[in-house]
């Protein structure tokens, strides 16, 4: 079982209003100032094992740009999901324009999903247990009870199952002990929100553990539709996870693994923005602020974004005429089995995994009471893998070896139930992809002090694509159509240690991602045509050091090249959607993260990023009518400059328990949130606080915390985008929430 150790320390768009990051600083800053205490028990600094690079190793000693959380740290700063750590790792983003349920998608330095159909991968993986997710629609719903979260940044072109452009995020789940161990907690929160989670687990018999988690949200939405009064983005959802591990003599175990989830919910309403200052046809165009204050109009439409939703512009107001509502429904199914066996020289490992997804959504593209563009996705998707593993090491050489086949077979349904002329508009897509793989990495110390590392991965990739079309926006289609491609990737690097506690390392990696095709709104024949695979070179280096043996400090530096970038752009609602590889992209970049114990009873984890990014394309789109070349353009939701802090303050209380002060700060520089870089999806600058104080009970087995979220109830957009010649939409971040949350460990 992977194990973390504390470190032993001695005794856009629109921001109305908030607290600057000027002002946050110094009050968290403040809490230093306090008589000292004795050494708390809360402590979140560690030095976190992971598999990163498919062994158990310190953090420190890997030489890839990794940030890692255990369990116990995310908990212990109330990250109530698996994907709240975002906020604290440098060049790191997150969105879900339909809310957490359904597609999450990631950012690392600046690579992300530029496309949000169902038909395709993003260049940032999300793995559970070692298991990849190709659709990662529910994963959120099933990160709890977790042992620790991965993040790498940069290619993963060697030893990962599905080759990856930007990076990963790896979840691992705490498996089960001899020890009994059981925990529980419950939540109650803003918007009647109830979150209950409970874990137990220990020996089932001599040689057999178990463990069984679970954990149910409910909420009654932050939003409200105002042309209804109905609860939007509301959530009712149930996730859970059984485990048993088997030993298999004195060398080998075997590890079950099943899950699921199910999700309930309406999905996030959009913000409706006129792009004009009058409803006729030679109106001039309104400022960017203005159409981000909703108090613009259209010639479509002829009432600004706030009149849509009765003078209420703000993130808890939306509107919809959709006539079935905005449901979210998924259905998430999984199972795996991993077989370790050790010989004398080496490590066998299997791992055979099956996922399963059923996904309903409806949104209202055009945010208004209007029934003109209402939408419906639906997703059924079986996945299967198969990883064989061997690692061994010498003296003065590890090395791991494997193969890797991936199978997904997709079904995928488009419609637009009804539109303003009274027409409906129907997709039908089937996608089967089928992928291999063989890959190796060495490492082999050259001295005391250098080690070398060399790895090689070769992959093909096959698919096969059918959409039929009935009545349609478009010409109707029908086509049949197939995609093969191969890549050989991988990683060379020098890793130097000067001494225990130092790691400064210079790589160069590569990695792809395989092409593939558009899942809807294909407005003609060459919409439909295969997209072919991006692929990224890599230049990093990294030092990764403690100073006065408490105080971390680990940075990276890179410059990286993506060719045949992959990106979606949508054009209007009469144009469809392209999906093209829409040019070159350079990204330069570096990040610094510190953890370090301030006082006894003072410590802080602060991170920052800066992060340039630049197309080179000949590629020319256009927007609300005009014209946008992506070239010299920036990557979307890549903001040059990030930094992140978590400061906590402990206050012993003597035989009645231990109390803890947390205050933790994220900030972005202002970005695009789409890839033609349009005034319109210019977001400005704008930072997210939250607090929370927690009471600990001497024995630590109870401990109660109220929290605050979004403290200064920042005003924001997660995405936006134009539908139309004169309107578009933006999809509002999440107010400000409060609650208290309950916890006893056995």
């Amino acid at each position: 079982m992977q194990r973390a150790t504390t470190i032993n320390r001695p005794g856009t768009a629109v921001i109305r209003q908030g607290l600057s990051h000027r002002h946050f600083l110094p009050a968290l800053l403040a809490l230093a100032i306090s008589a000292p205490v004795t050494a708390q028990q809360q402590s979140v600094l560690e030095e976190v094992t992971v598999t990163a690079q498919k062994r158990e190793q310190s953090m420190q000693d890997v030489s890839v740009a990794v940030s890692a959380f255990s369990g116990d740290a995310i908990e212990k700063m109330g990250f109530e999901e698996g994907l709240d750590i975002t906020q604290q790792v440098p060049n790191m983003n997150f969105f879900a324009i339909f809310g957490e349920a359904s597609s999450p998608s990631v950012s690392l330095r600046g690579i992300s999903l530029v496309n949000f159909s169902d038909s395709w991968e993003s260049p940032v993986s999300i793995y559970v247990d070692d298991v990849y997710r190709g659709n990662p629609a529910g994963s959120a719903i099933q990160l709890f009870d977790l042992e620790r979260v991965e993040v790498l940044r940069g290619p993963q072109g060697t030893l990962y199952g599905r080759n990856t452009t930007g990076g990963l995020v790896h979840y691992v789940s705490r498996k089960p002990t001899d020890e009994f161990t059981a925990s529980a907690s419950a939540s109650l929160g803003s918007y009647s929100e109830q979150i209950l989670e409970g874990a137990v687990g220990g020996a089932l018999a001599d040689g057999v553990r178990g463990r069984f988690a679970f954990k149910s949200t409910t909420n009654d939405g932050w939003q409200t539709n105002t042309v209804t009064g109905d609860k939007l983005n509301d959530t009712d959802s149930f996730g859970y996870r059984g485990q048993l591990d088997f030993d298999l003599g004195e060398s080998g175990g075997l590890l079950l693994n099943f899950h699921g989830s199910e999700a309930d919910q309406n999905s996030v309403g959009f913000a409706h923005m006129g792009y004009l200052e009058a409803a006729s046809e030679d109106a001039a165009t309104c400022s960017i602020s203005r159409i981000q204050d909703g108090g613009c109009t259209s010639n479509t439409f002829g009432f600004t974004g706030a009149e849509a939703v009765d003078g209420k512009f703000d993130p808890e107001h939306v509107a919809s005429g959709a006539a079935n509502g905005l449901i979210t429904q998924i259905d998430t199914y999984g199972t795996s089995a991993t077989l370790d066996w050790e010989f004398e020289d080496f490590t066998l490992t299997s791992i055979t995994a099956y996922e399963e997804l059923d996904k309903f959504l409806q949104d209202d593209g055009d945010g208004t009471e209007v029934v003109w563009f209402d939408e419906q996705y639906a997703v059924d998707a079986e996945q299967y893998t198969q990883e064989l593993r061997l690692d061994g090491a010498t003296d003065n050489a590890t090395w791991v070896t494997g193969f890797y086949y991936y199978k997904d077979d997709r079904g995928l349904v488009t419609e637009a139930p009804t539109t303003a002329d009274g027409l409906w508009h129907q997709e039908i897509v089937a996608l089967d992809s089928e992928s291999w793989a063989l890959f190796g990495q060495v490492e082999y110390d050259l001295a005391p002090t250098l080690t070398l590392v060399s790895g090689l991965r070769y992959t093909e990739e096959e698919r096969e694509f059918a959409q039929d079309s009935g009545p349609s926006f478009y010409e109707p289609l029908s086509v049949r159509d197939d995609l093969s491609e191969s890549a050989t990737t991988g990683r060379l690097g020098l890793d130097w240690r000067p001494g225990d506690d130092t790691l400064a390392y210079a790589s160069f990696s590569t990695g792809f991602k395989s092409g593939g095709f558009s899942g809807s709104y294909n407005a003609s024949l060459e919409a439909t045509r295969p997209v072919s695979a991006e692929e990224i070179t890599n230049f990093e280096v990294g030092l990764k050091t403690t100073l006065a043996e408490v105080y971390r400090l680990n940075a990276a530096a890179f410059h990286y090249t993506v060719e045949d970038y992959q990106a979606q752009v949508f054009l209007t609602v009469a144009d469809g959607s392209v999906i093209t590889n829409a040019g070159d992209v350079g990204g330069t970049g570096a990040e610094i993260e510190l953890t370090a114990p301030i006082t006894d009873n003072f410590e802080v984890i602060a991170g920052a990023g800066w992060l340039s990014t630049e197309f080179d394309s000949e590629q020319i789109f256009f927007v609300a009518g005009d014209s946008y070349t992506l070239d010299g353009n920036e990557l979307p939701s890549a903001p040059g400059f990030t930094y992140n802090l978590v400061a906590r303050y402990y206050q012993a209380l003597g035989e009645s328990g231990e109390l803890v002060f947390q205050g933790d700060y994220s900030w972005q520089d202002d970005h695009f949130l789409q890839i033609e870089n349009d005034p319109y999806s210019r977001h400005e600058a704008y930072g997210l606080a939250n607090a929370s104080v927690s009471w600990y009970s001497p024995s630590q087995r109870y401990s109660v915390q109220a929290f605050v979220n979004n403290l200064a109830d920042e005003e924001y957009f997660t995405y936006q985008n134009t539908l139309g010649s004169d309107w578009g939409y933006g999809v509002w971040g999440q107010p400000r929430t409060a609650g208290m949350r309950f916890s006893w460990k056995l």
